[in-house]
């Protein structure tokens, strides 16, 4: 029945072996480069997304030539940017069951606007809990692909993140929360501080927050005398400095 249905459709659309030979040919770690090139162009022409599908999945593999690769994944993502809409639900199920997301989020936030682009992220992340997950990465590539301008609207859910087992997505969430310019995260992170003492990176990146924007530990100044360390200090005026010639 597929097969007369596309026969008297005029053959509109790739069959699905077509779109499996061309997926095997685009993820072939030691195969010709320009093979894999011409098998995600094929997969992009047909404009599916059960092509879109396949072409993310040159996402999934590493060449051996690292600067080719990286090549190739920026030209998938341009390829999908050109498939347009078609790729966007996809993406989404790349992106809620794979581990190297870069590229796919990079696509999506080309191809939608930007407050469709940051609901989007929201809801995914609204998605994962704070606890273990398989993929801690994909949580911190969601929080650093957020723009700043929305802090208002996303701080509360990338908040929750401050408690996450995972040091590099805590520390993605405490960047993005520093970044936005409101005092008022001076004291969760505090909180943060004093909570993370088996957490050297987690205390180290307050620290260094609290440096740049010179932000005071008013309130906290006893307890931060007690656990600060070097290369930081505490300055007479309730400071943070870090010494210098101190890495």
């Amino acid at each position: 029945m597929k097969f007369l249905s596309r026969l008297f459709s005029g053959g509109a659309g790739p069959t699905e072996k077509q779109v499996r030979r061309a997926m095997k040919q685009a993820t072939q770690i030691h195969g010709e480069a320009a093979a894999r090139v011409a098998a995600m162009e094929r997969l992009a022409g047909w404009k599916t997304p059960e092509a879109a599908s396949a072409l993310l999945r040159r996402f999934t593999i590493q060449t051996p030539q690292a600067s080719m690769d990286l090549e190739e994944k920026q030209y998938t993502v341009r390829l999908l940017v050109e498939m347009g809409m078609v790729v966007s639900d996809p993406i989404l199920k790349f992106i809620r069951s794979e581990p190297d997301v870069t590229f796919p989020v990079q696509a999506l936030g080309r191809i939608l606007s930007p407050e469709e682009f940051r609901k989007r992220l929201l809801d995914l992340l609204a998605g994962f809990s704070s606890g273990y997950t398989r993929w801690p990465q994909v949580k911190t590539v969601l929080i650093a692909n957020l723009p700043e301008e929305a802090f208002a609207e996303v701080s509360d859910t990338v908040a929750r993140f401050l408690k996450d087992e995972d040091d590099d997505v805590c520390i993605a969430a405490i960047d993005y929360l520093a970044a936005g310019e409101d005092e008022s995260m001076r004291e969760t992170l505090l909180e943060l501080f004093f909570d993370s003492e088996d957490r050297p990176r987690v205390r180290g990146r307050i620290l260094a927050h609290f440096q740049e924007k010179e932000w005071p530990v008013k309130g906290y100044r006893k307890r931060m005398e007690e656990a600060i360390e070097l290369p930081f200090y505490l300055t007479s005026r309730g400071v943070i400095k870090r010494k210098t010639g101190e890495p």
